[in-house]
């Protein structure tokens, strides 16, 4: 009697149950043992601002600048931490650049016969040592330097050479612009490209390995990018319109990557060896792009459009927001470890921090920033 009492109990919690299960499955999603519940996937967002995250000090000893108080004025060394000049450079101004590393410096200055300042010798130093600094080059006195890119590897300089405008005999070259490649080992330097109809080189960057340099022609008031020019370290080469709108000056490669900003609403990135393949990332309507550097270590790139500085993927994607609010700026540079932007204006500068957005007033003097160094 006990047993076949307890079978319509036993029925009906079974069916109770049975309610409960189905009430479960109509009402969300059932996770199977072992497994996360299913989330929804966020749409990709245009843009994402990054947190800001505390840490150690921003600035660092181990990182510096060279800056110039005055465009007449000679070169300095300093430090993040610190406006007060480490040591000063050779000459008047500053024409050359640094190499990848943040170590090693190129840059052009004036010969020991020289009285008119116009830059003659290719000198190099490294940055912890500033004093001893060699001379690679030495250009003739209708000559002057007038530019120079390090190679990806560092052991070669894309130096341009034109015409002085001083007189130097029956021999004296017309109005010219010329690429010359100088090997820091062996010291030997030699031409590969000239243009002789008023419009002049800037040079990108050069791949040893492929033997290539690929180099921007711009001419007018406006310096604007009119051909992209690719040589072989063989002298031959091809050259490519380019469409107006792209100031020489905001023409930077990474490596064989290379962008340029064009008609200030638009990043374009090519490589060095075709100007033809490329993609191109716009600004929103109304946005003025300012600067557009690459952030060194990664495929991205450091853009200030507007008054924010952000991040964009090279192949595309989704921007992060680093900072807001910004001023008008007059320079943007990357730190050689890709660590920190700084955005420079009237009266200051500001780094950033590339990772979490934080920021901090960097000391300054009144001198302009020219480039970012590294003394490890």
């Amino acid at each position: 009697m006990r047993r076949q009492d307890a079978h319509p109990f036993i029925f009906w919690i079974g069916i109770l149950l049975l309610i409960v299960l189905l009430a479960s499955l109509a009402g969300g999603s059932v996770a199977l043992r072992g497994e996360s519940a299913p989330t929804p996937t966020p749409l990709p967002s245009p843009t994402a601002t990054v947190p800001p995250t505390p840490s150690g000090p921003l600035l660092s000893d181990s990182r510096g600048f060279i800056s110039l108080p005055a465009n007449t004025a000679s070169a300095e060394l300093r430090r993040e931490t610190d406006a007060v000049p480490l040591s000063t450079l050779r000459g008047k101004g500053f024409i050359g650049a640094v190499s990848g590393t943040g170590r090693r410096v190129a840059y052009w200055v004036s010969g020991p016969s020289t009285s008119d300042g116009t830059a003659r010798e290719l000198r190099v130093f490294d940055v912890t040592a500033p004093d001893q600094d060699t001379t690679l080059a030495t250009v003739l006195d209708t000559e002057r330097g007038a530019a120079a890119v390090w190679s990806s590897d560092r052991t070669g300089i894309v130096a341009v050479v034109e015409s002085s405008g001083r007189a130097g005999g029956a021999d004296t070259p017309g109005p010219f612009s010329a690429l010359r490649v100088v090997d820091t080992p062996t010291r030997s330097i030699h031409e590969i490209s000239r243009v002789t109809d008023g419009s002049q080189y800037w040079p990108v960057g050069w791949d040893r390995a492929a033997r290539l340099v690929g180099a921007c022609v711009y001419g007018g008031a406006d310096a604007n990018g009119i051909a992209w020019v690719v040589v072989g370290e063989d002298a031959l080469g091809s050259r490519v319109p380019m469409e107006a709108g792209v100031p020489a000056i905001s023409i930077r490669a990474s490596g064989n990557d290379v962008i340029g900003v064009l008609n200030e609403t638009v990043v374009r990135v090519w490589t060095l060896a075709s100007y033809a393949t490329h993609r191109e990332f716009g600004a929103a309507p109304g946005e003025r792009i300012a600067f557009a550097r690459w952030k060194p270590g990664a495929d991205e790139i450091v853009v200030l459009v507007a008054d924010r500085l952000e991040i964009w993927p090279k192949t595309g994607g989704d921007r992060r927001i680093l900072a807001r609010g910004l001023p008008a700026a007059s320079e943007l540079l990357v730190s050689s470890d890709g660590a920190v932007a700084f955005v420079t204006y009237d009266g200051g500068a500001t780094a950033i921090d590339l990772a979490t957005g934080r920021s901090v007033p960097l000391p300054m003097s009144g001198s302009q920033l020219v480039a970012p160094i590294s003394f490890r």
